[in-house]
């Protein structure tokens, strides 16, 4: 029996024994600096970023870094993942459910995005917006600066008002720094195994073959 089961041990490494995780996090402290993020003045802000070349491509969280009031009150927004075309949002990947952040001081906003599967080397850019619910909030904030270790990351923001649609046809104003203070979690996403694996995958499904022979005769 204990025959049996070193296949299935061999097997269980060349398919799992390559996951890992990436962290984006350019956070280096509160420092407000953007502003003002909310109604009736900007509607939406947003950080550029290239997805990993590692293989660890699913998006499974992000957070954004706010600093403080710049007028109290709060803030009804949603946040949301697209490609970026370089100048404007792409395809729209994620949308959260609506959060009405209070605004009172330093605070990071994470939203989890189940695994969402991305291309490696693509460029994203990671949003929050209130467009969709313009007019519902009362309070302006500062956003946090981060630094620019974060690949292909630059600060983005949009005048969109309440037309959330223009954010994928007009330009925003891009490529600026300082950059937003943000954090993204990547784990492995699915791939074509290397021809190694698919050699190790084959030695344990010939070995576990002649094990069930040898028992059987």
């Amino acid at each position: 029996m204990r025959i049996s089961f070193l296949p299935v041990a061999v097997l269980l490494f060349a398919v799992c024994g390559f996951a890992g995780t990436t962290t984006y996090d350019n956070f280096t402290g509160y420092n407000p600096y953007w502003h003002p993020l909310g109604y009736p003045n900007t509607s939406t802000y947003g950080e550029t970023f290239t997805a990993p070349t590692n293989g660890d491509s699913a998006l499974q969280n992000v957070g954004f870094y706010l600093a403080g009031p710049v007028i109290p009150g709060d803030i009804v927004l949603s946040a949301y993942i697209a490609t970026w075309t370089g100048s404007h949002a792409g395809t729209l990947l994620f949308t959260s459910p609506s959060v009405d952040y209070p605004n009172t001081g330093n605070a990071e906003l994470t939203f989890s995005t189940g695994g969402l599967a991305l291309t490696p080397g693509a460029s994203y850019v990671a949003f929050l917006s209130v467009s969709d619910y313009y007019g519902q909030s009362s309070g302006l904030s500062y956003i946090s600066t981060g630094n620019e270790l974060i690949p292909g990351s630059s600060f983005a923001y949009a005048n969109n008002l309440g037309d959330f649609a223009s954010l994928f046809s007009a330009d925003w104003n891009s490529g600026l720094k300082p950059d937003w203070g943000f954090t993204a979690t990547f784990t492995a996403g699915s791939s074509i195994p290397e021809p190694g694996t698919l050699a190790l995958f084959g030695v344990g499904i010939l070995a576990l073959g002649a094990v069930r022979r040898r028992l059987s005769a």
